[in-house]
């Protein structure tokens, strides 16, 4: 039995080799495995302009929904994306829903995982996006007008991701320094560029599906964290100076 461990797959209906990825991996599961997904399966555009009769057709969330039946464990901590899917996950996909701080153990290994949105880095206006009046608005906006908005936010978002992502990530170091005795590996997700950081503890960001396979398996012979697809650049790397972890000893100043 192995356990595994993903996020911010943003699921759309526009975007469908983000799905096919999902369902690759999840057919390539075994009965009995366990499966975490850190916030963010569906991208809010998916979830508030489709209907839950409309959500419970599509193939990625069947699958998932199949490899439940076959044995396996769906856990979702919902992120910023998906946080009024949560009925929808229960009732339909059948999810065991945590609130984080989530605490798990896997072979062996404590486990603290957060989405990360919720830790003081993100912009203003992208924290206004999280509530569920605009959940509800963008919903009911007609397609031209909720596809010209999204087209603005990607926008907007693309302008200013270089400093976001090392604001995350400066964060992200910060609270993880602040559990050294309390977790093995420490687990973020909503940033899309996977990093992983050794250290007391280590930290793991999950990483995006936009363009590649990312994920976290544990199991008997420990943790490991794999990359598949993608161009180099979309790689296993901090694409910005990283913050010294001051728990580990090798950072130790002389």
């Amino acid at each position: 039995m192995s356990d595994y461990f993903l996020s911010d797959v943003h699921l759309r209906e526009d975007r469908p080799e983000r799905g096919r990825r999902l369902v690759q991996f999840v057919e390539r599961l075994a009965p009995g495995d366990r499966l975490l997904i850190a916030g963010d399966l569906c991208d809010f555009w998916m979830g508030s302009r489709g209907t839950p009769e409309d959500l419970a057709k599509d193939e990625t969330l069947r699958a998932l929904i199949a490899f439940r039946e076959a044995g396996g464990s769906l856990t979702i901590l919902p992120g910023n994306h998906d946080l009024w899917l949560v009925p929808f996950y229960e009732r339909t996909l059948g999810a065991t829903i945590l609130s984080e701080p989530a605490l798990v153990e896997s072979h062996g290994l404590r486990l603290h995982i957060v989405h990360g949105h919720l830790l003081g880095a993100r912009r203003k206006w992208k924290a206004a996006m999280e509530s569920r009046e605009f959940f509800r608005s963008f919903g009911a906006l007609p397609h031209t007008a909720a596809r010209a908005l999204d087209v603005v936010l990607e926008a907007k978002n693309r302008r200013g991701l270089a400093a976001d992502e090392q604001r995350h990530l400066a964060v992200f170091r910060e609270y993880a320094d602040h559990l050294q005795d309390g977790a093995d590996i420490v687990v973020f997700g909503h940033v899309h560029r996977a990093v992983d950081l050794p250290g007391r503890p280590r930290l793991v960001v999950l990483g995006g599906w936009q363009n590649r396979v990312s994920y976290l398996e544990i199991d008997a012979a420990g943790a490991s964290f794999h990359i598949e697809g993608g161009s180099p650049e979309d790689g296993l790397a901090s694409p910005f100076p990283v913050p010294p972890n001051r728990n580990d000893p090798s950072h130790a100043s002389s």
